[in-house]
């Protein structure tokens, strides 16, 4: 009878640790990529809600900058009139989206992700003819992650 121990190859015990080895790494590197997607997903909301943020700031601040304010109404370029007090133009719908009336100020594709505007409000100071505008940006979970709180100094200077 020949002996086996000159054969080569790998041992029952070599083999089940390289298993091993390339199990635990296989499982390090997917942790390793969900992490690396979540924090993807987490920048990109963020980048999102300061970029309609910053849309959001722009439109309003273009429709305050150069409208009439009447004692009830207000006359916006490019919309007309909007019935109601200064601080009533602009209203916030359970869908979370701006309209200036009864009109998006801006369309659907501007929320992306499923982000919204909370706690809107617009005052308007009559002697100074200056708005003050405040928002915030929230996501699904009611996370806020932007907000924005500026003034728009009315330029017109016909007021009735």
């Amino acid at each position: 009878m020949k002996k086996l121990r000159n054969q080569n190859g790998l041992t029952l015990t070599e083999m089940l640790c390289t298993v091993i080895i390339v199990l635990l790494f296989s499982s390090l590197v997917a942790g390793g990529a969900n992490a690396a997607v979540r924090s993807f997903r987490i920048s990109m909301a963020d980048s999102q809600a300061q970029e309609l943020c910053s849309t959001l700031t722009t439109a309003i601040s273009d429709k305050l900058r150069y409208c009439t304010v009447e004692t009830d109404a207000v006359f916006i370029q490019g919309v007309g009139y909007v019935k109601g007090p200064a601080k009533d133009i602009f209203t916030v719908k359970d869908s979370g989206q701006v309209y200036l009336g009864e009109n998006k100020l801006l369309g659907a594709y501007a929320y992306p992700e499923g982000l919204k505007v909370k706690d809107f409000s617009v005052e308007y100071n009559d002697t100074e003819r200056v708005f003050t505008v405040k928002f915030q940006i929230e996501d699904r979970q009611d996370t806020k992650l932007a907000e924005a709180n500026f003034q728009v100094k009315q330029i017109n200077q016909e007021t009735n």
